[in-house]
């Protein structure tokens, strides 16, 4: 081969071998290069992100401990449960109070239902855990009478009762003699589910309890026994011990 064969081929390779390098060493580091420079970036911003939270840690754990506060202080004002003896000494009152001025005919009580959780349980990534709390409602329906002022005072009455509870309808009609008439429907809530024990309503002025279940004359024999039968009872108790021994005796 001549010297420029040979330098022309020598050329050529130098430039084979200069794009291979390119082609499958520099190019492929470029890339890998890049795709770290990604990487790191998105490390960066997290990084960033933890170092944010972690700054604000003490600030986040104290609102949390507060949510947690007023989320048990919200639990516990509904009741575990419904108790038909509660809501009857809550109307029992109401007719107790004179400002009132209601007298209440009929209540209907229908049983419980739950109402089902529409929110969302699954926030920006984070599954929030269904702790098993259920939410219960049951609807009383009062027929009675009052006067306007007596409406007023028995809707502020229904209001002030410390359970959870809210009015769903009211149905009203003058009566002849001027006095209103009607019916109201309230609803009392429920959160079962929770740690809460179920407390014992007392409201002061409502008799509990009972002595005599039957509601029949309690007391001793002679209240019972009208005076001058328990002598004839005896006379006949007597006559039919008598007649016993002379059945024996023969």
């Amino acid at each position: 081969m001549k010297k420029n064969e040979i330098q022309l081929l020598l050329i050529v390779i130098g430039i084979m071998f200069a794009f291979a390098s390119w082609q499958f060493v520099y190019k492929n580091y470029q890339e890998k290069t890049t795709q770290v420079e990604a990487e790191n970036v998105t490390i960066r911003e997290r990084l960033d992100q933890l170092e944010m939270l972690n700054a604000r840690q003490a600030e986040y754990i104290a609102e949390t401990e507060q949510m947690k506060q007023d989320s048990d202080a919200i639990i516990s004002t509904f009741p575990p449960g419904f108790r038909n003896e509660d809501i009857i000494m809550y109307l029992y009152n109401m007719e107790l109070i004179d400002d009132n001025e209601v007298a209440i005919s009929t209540v209907g009580m229908e049983a419980e239902t739950e109402i089902p959780y529409s929110g969302i349980l699954n926030v920006t990534g984070y599954t929030l855990q269904d702790d098993g709390l259920q939410l219960f409602t049951n609807t009383n329906t009062l027929t009675f009478t009052t006067t306007y002022n007596g409406l007023k005072n028995v809707i502020n009455y229904v209001y002030g009762i410390s359970t959870r509870k809210s009015v769903a309808s009211v149905n009203l009609s003058a009566t002849d003699d001027g006095y209103l008439a009607g019916t109201i429907a309230m609803n009392f809530y429920a959160l079962t589910g929770t740690e809460f024990p179920y407390v014992e309503t007392n409201i002061f002025g409502v008799p509990t309890g009972t002595t005599n279940f039957f509601g029949v004359i309690n007391g001793t024999r002679a209240d019972v026994v009208p005076e001058g039968e328990e002598g004839a009872e005896g006379e006949a108790t007597e006559g039919e011990e008598n007649a016993g021994g002379n059945a024996a005796a023969q």
